[in-house]
């Protein structure tokens, strides 16, 4: 029982430093995509003003999307994988 403690506690750090990483580069990957944007004028007209307000802006609408809830994939699918693998393996 004590290994399966262990097993989770070091699995849940391993995926939060995961989680970071990948939420680190999302962040930077999309924070470059708008600086590209703006410095080559695809911008509309109402938008288009102070360089640091666009990409505020464009990093607040990140933070509200989809993609950035997908990265809590990190956690749910190997905890649920091994969920399933726990009771599969109590249950037979």
């Amino acid at each position: 029982m004590i290994a399966l403690f262990r097993l989770l506690l070091v699995g849940l750090i391993v995926l939060t430093v995961i989680y970071w990483a990948l939420l680190v580069y999302a962040r930077s990957v999309r924070r470059v995509r708008l600086e590209k944007e703006y410095d080559e004028g695809s911008v509309d007209g109402d938008v288009r003003g102070h360089r640091d307000d666009y990409i505020a802006q464009g990093m607040a609408a990140y933070e509200r999307g989809l993609k950035r809830k997908l990265l809590w994939l990190v956690y749910i699918l190997p905890v649920a994988a091994v969920v399933v693998l726990v009771w599969l393996n109590f249950e037979g």
